[in-house]
């Protein structure tokens, strides 16, 4: 199955004030939190775009990066922002704080986004066949009937009975929405949702990713004590990989 074609985007225009530096900067194995989540982001999508407040914040990575249209207004800004830029018609969006995303989960997000688009195209040919076939109805006022909005407009996940806006996918017909509540100063992310059509993800729906791995996706770094956790986890996961490689091959 060829998957939609996205633009990867990691939101990483906030303060950091909580953590005390800049989340998408602390290491983690040698490299920095950014670094980890474009690579995996890379996997699924050819262009991956780091929205933030100061265009040269990350100069030093070969990332492209997007400044906020509307600075100092939250995830919405930067999703927003990010959609702005693409050239594709969905853009998969992840927080600059969610280290442990894995390929597995993206691609859950984005089989439902292929299925989804599968489908209509089946049911345009359908209906073109129909056309072709019977005379075109006209509505009430004899004119054609009109292109109706998306009927899906973002895939989010769902972890826990807890939704997470930012690990998500999002059709370019979301913008105006969102431009209208960044300009009316309505950021909340869940209230903008219920304004969508959305559907959302579930842990453990999709066979190719366990609960753990969403558990472990949707896990952020807020205080300094979430990062020293996500270091011990880290050097967990490591070592449990070495051990199993060891087992693998006891000659190495």
């Amino acid at each position: 199955m060829v998957m939609v074609e996205v633009t990867g985007i990691i939101v990483a225009g906030g303060r950091s004030s909580r953590m005390g530096q800049d989340k998408a900067l602390l290491q983690l194995g040698g490299v920095t939190v950014l670094e980890r989540i474009a690579a995996v982001l890379g996997q699924v999508a050819k262009r991956v775009i780091v929205v933030t407040r100061d265009a040269q914040q990350y100069r030093e990575f070969d990332l492209e990066t997007t400044k906020d249209l509307y600075p100092g207004l939250g995830p919405l800004s930067g999703i927003h922002a990010g959609l702005s830029a693409s050239r594709t018609e969905w853009g998969i969006v992840v927080a600059c704080d969610m280290p442990f995303v894995q390929p597995e989960i993206l691609c859950a997000l984005l089989t439902h986004v292929t299925n989804w688009a599968a489908a209509q195209e089946t049911n345009s040919e359908q209906g073109k066949q129909q056309v072709q076939g019977d005379h075109t109805t006209l509505t009430g006022n004899g004119s054609l009937p009109q292109p109706a909005q998306p009927e899906l407009q973002a895939v989010i996940a769902s972890v826990d009975g807890r939704i997470h806006p930012l690990l998500g996918i999002y059709h370019q017909s979301v913008l105006p929405s969102a431009e209208q509540c960044l300009r009316s100063d309505r950021l909340r992310l869940i209230d903008w949702l219920d304004s969508l059509n959305v559907h959302y993800e579930t842990a453990g729906d999709w066979p190719g990713a366990s609960l753990e791995m969403w558990r472990q996706a949707v896990f952020n770094m807020n205080y300094p004590q979430d990062y020293q956790t996500t270091v011990e986890q880290l050097e967990h996961i490591q070592k449990r990989t070495e051990r199993v490689q060891n087992l693998e091959n006891p000659e190495r």
